[in-house]
């Protein structure tokens, strides 16, 4: 009997070595390639560690399959001749030739594996930025890299604003244009592109991009011959100086024309 016993707390021993808790973090967002990720099995804290579905990593275009015999997980990127294989419990990964290790292994968390997000990111070089004072994690995928580089530190402002209304942008317009025959156009105060018009018609929607993601602060529709607005949102301050863009209405051009300067 006292063997039995002895035996059996050996077994819970070595099993409690080997597991590692998992911590709900539902306040953890995650950013990629501009997206806010929403997915049925929110990030969880490992030991310090961020980890997410494997679901979550669909907006890096990554190539995931796992494999519920061996307990294995084969990732690999468009265009990468290496793919990395990570095995549920292990902290050692195989990445091509080469043997790396995993500060946290994988995990089966509610019946989905988890994975560390920055070394799957890292190892498929995106660039990985954790903001801590918002609890957010954003990543750029490799081919998206220099996009942002351009976007935050280029010199060239036209090729800057065309990336900020190229940003995709999960918030959708409450408000619609009531006009016939409308154009298209874009509005950027001097000097910037990290906030700009949009312009529908008589619907003018105003974004601004902060960590990445587009937001659509605030929306109007000039009514009774444009002496009424209809808005919604936080009115954004007045710009002395903007600039003009327009955007053909029956082509789809992958330029903008400036019109302006122009004075408010």
């Amino acid at each position: 009997m006292k063997k039995i016993f002895l035996s059996s707390m050996l077994t819970l021993g070595m099993l409690l070595t080997f597991a590692i808790p998992l911590s709900a973090a539902p306040s953890i967002q995650l950013v990629i390639n501009s997206e806010v990720v929403h997915s049925d099995a929110p990030p969880v804290s490992v030991a310090g560690r961020t980890m997410v579905s494997l679901a979550s990593l669909k907006p890096l275009k990554l190539n995931l399959v796992w494999n519920a015999s061996q307990k294995t997980v084969t990732v690999n990127a468009p265009g990468v001749k290496e793919k990395l294989v990570l095995t549920i419990g292990q902290k050692e990964a195989s990445y091509g030739e080469k043997t790396l290790t995993l500060d946290v292994p994988a995990q089966l968390n509610k019946n989905r594996v988890v994975v560390p997000l920055r070394f799957i990111s890292e190892a498929f070089k995106a660039d990985v930025d954790w903001k801590a004072e918002k609890n957010t994690v954003i990543i750029r995928s490799a081919d998206q890299v220099e996009t942002y580089k351009k976007l935050y530190q280029g010199t060239d402002l036209v090729a800057a604003r065309k990336i900020a209304v190229d940003l995709p942008s999960n918030d959708e317009n409450t408000l619609h244009n009531t006009e016939e025959g409308v154009y298209y156009q874009y509005i950027f105060p001097e000097g910037e592109a990290l906030r700009y018009y949009y312009v529908v018609g008589n619907l003018y929607t105003y974004y601004e991009i902060k960590d990445d993601v587009k937001h659509l602060v605030w929306e109007g529709v000039e009514e009774d011959s444009r002496k009424k607005m209809k808005e919604k949102g936080k009115r954004p301050p007045e710009d002395k100086t903007q600039y003009y863009f327009y955007k053909n209405v029956w082509i789809i051009v992958s330029h903008m024309v400036k019109w302006g300067p122009r004075s408010q």
